[in-house]
């Protein structure tokens, strides 16, 4: 069976990972690494989404990669990667320019330590301050549901009567520290990109970091009322904010093909489009975009 895979290409590109997976999970192998253009990339063994995406192609959102490299002059910034994972957009816009001051904020233990990892091994310039922490309204403790096969999946955890279409109810629950993202001492050096994926928690984010992110000139924000909902936060948070503080906004598809561009327009028009999905969506986790919000309208190509 194994000799039969190997020797068909296209067996190999479509099963490999899965079975090299699920055989380590079976040896008690913990972690797996990949090589691709980030340079080696660790994580666990259990990663069907992230990592596997990295084997098979060698990039993970690479049209949000270029996107941050033509945001970022030769002078620097600043990036903000909330939900950071194991650092799959924050190394490579660290490794592009080592003047972009990065900060990255994962809460989860075990992808924030395979993280820790990805910096050391492939980010020689130390450019990247990292957060074992959990972005919020408020600081304190809370609990985290962990996902399996899906490492990007990870939340926080709010018990709730809503159904459960991910399997949220079996899942292991942790804890995880938060913060408000305006109580860190965080130094803001123009021009700010903020990227910000939390399953969930967006509405969280905005309310404890209204101050910081106000100073952003341009922010990406996934827009799921399903997770949202999960976590009951009020997705109109999300809207009023980039409503208040960026003129122009842009619906695009997300994770792997994260950049490829969709709507655009005035904010207000977007944050209207968007407003009818609160309820439409809000049973469906697979119907989710990324905002684009910029201070200024994009330089037509």
């Amino acid at each position: 069976m194994v000799k039969s895979l190997l020797e068909d290409s296209a067996l190999v590109k479509e099963y490999g990972y899965i079975y090299i997976s699920s055989l380590s999970r079976k040896l008690n192998v913990v972690q797996i690494s990949a090589m691709g253009q980030y340079g080696t990339m660790v994580s666990s063994s259990n990663d069907l989404s992230v990592l596997k995406t990295y084997a098979q192609t060698g990039r993970w959102a690479p049209e949000l990669s270029e996107r941050l490299k033509a945001f970022f002059p030769g002078s620097g910034g600043t990036y903000l990667d909330i939900g950071a994972n194991i650092g799959m957009t924050t190394i490579p816009i660290a490794q592009h320019n080592d003047r972009v001051k990065c900060y990255a904020f994962e809460p989860e233990p075990v992808n924030y330590r395979n993280l820790l990892r990805n910096i050391a091994e492939n980010c020689p310039s130390c450019n990247i301050e990292t957060y074992q922490l959990a972005l919020h309204e408020r600081e304190g403790v809370l609990p985290f549901e962990i996902a399996d096969g899906n490492l990007g999946d990870h939340r926080l955890h709010v018990e709730t009567n809503l159904p459960a279409k991910q399997n949220e109810a079996n899942r292991e629950i942790i804890e995880v520290r938060c913060v408000r993202l305006d109580d860190l001492p965080i130094q803001l050096t123009g021009p700010v990109f903020a990227k910000i994926d939390t399953q969930g928690a967006e509405p969280y984010v905005f309310a404890g970091g209204r101050k910081t992110l106000a100073k952003a000139d341009a922010i990406l924000v996934e827009w799921s009322p399903y997770h949202m909902a999960r976590l009951g936060g009020d997705p109109n948070v999300v809207l009023r904010f980039l409503e208040d503080h960026f003129s122009h906004g842009q619906i695009e598809e997300t994770d792997a093909n994260a950049g490829k561009q969709g709507e655009s327009g005035p904010m207000k028009a977007i944050t209207t489009r968007l407003q009818s999905t609160i309820t439409k969506w809000r049973d469906n986790p697979f119907n989710y975009v990324d905002i684009v919000a910029t201070k200024m309208p994009p330089v037509a190509q």
